[in-house]
């Protein structure tokens, strides 16, 4: 009986440690590093961002997880990113509601499922005076998505776009910004 009860102890104690780690582990996988987080950005922001990365190439893309040609983008984005790490930095900026939950949990599956190789970001309104506040044309073009402004090293504007690109267009006018060495 004595050599029964220890090891009735120890299955116990194994059995409480399993059942722990099982309910634990969910908690722990949200906190990780693989959980993309959405810092909100107001416009001034935005310029705050291309200024940090000035010595890089800025390529400054807007899109949404409810526009169709940005999900055909935003892999060639990463690809850019990927390719270009060295001299070139992608901001990218969600124009979901980030004040709709469920606009905002799209994103965050998005994000899950893509695993970009840069910061997302998410529009902190998406009312006709942040649009006016990114890009005056913008607004006057009808707040298309998606929408991209390609900054060189200096941080000044090179490009403008209010379309989706191929990879083949962004690395056409992103190369001459990064100079010979790319």
């Amino acid at each position: 009986m004595r050599s029964r009860v220890p090891a009735c102890k120890l299955a116990s104690l194994v059995l409480v440690a399993l059942c722990a780690a099982a309910f634990a582990a969910p908690g722990v996988r949200a906190q990780s590093a693989s959980t993309p987080e959405l810092k909100t950005v107001a416009p001034k922001d935005v310029q705050a961002l291309i200024a940090a990365n000035k010595g890089k190439v800025v390529f400054l893309n807007f899109f949404a997880t409810y526009c169709v040609p940005c999900h055909t983008e935003f892999p060639e984005i990463e690809k850019l990113q990927t390719k270009y790490k060295d001299g070139l930095q992608v901001v990218e900026v969600s124009m979901n509601d980030v004040t709709d939950a469920s606009e905002k949990d799209e994103m965050l599956k998005y994000l899950k499922e893509q695993k970009p190789p840069f910061a997302v970001y998410i529009a902190s309104s998406t009312d006709d005076d942040y649009y006016k506040a990114i890009d005056p044309r913008w607004a006057a073009m009808g707040e298309g998505l998606p929408m991209t402004t390609i900054y060189d090293r200096d941080g000044k504007e090179a490009h403008f776009y209010q379309k989706a690109l191929s990879f083949a267009e962004m690395e056409h006018d992103v190369m001459p910004l990064l100079g010979p060495s790319h």
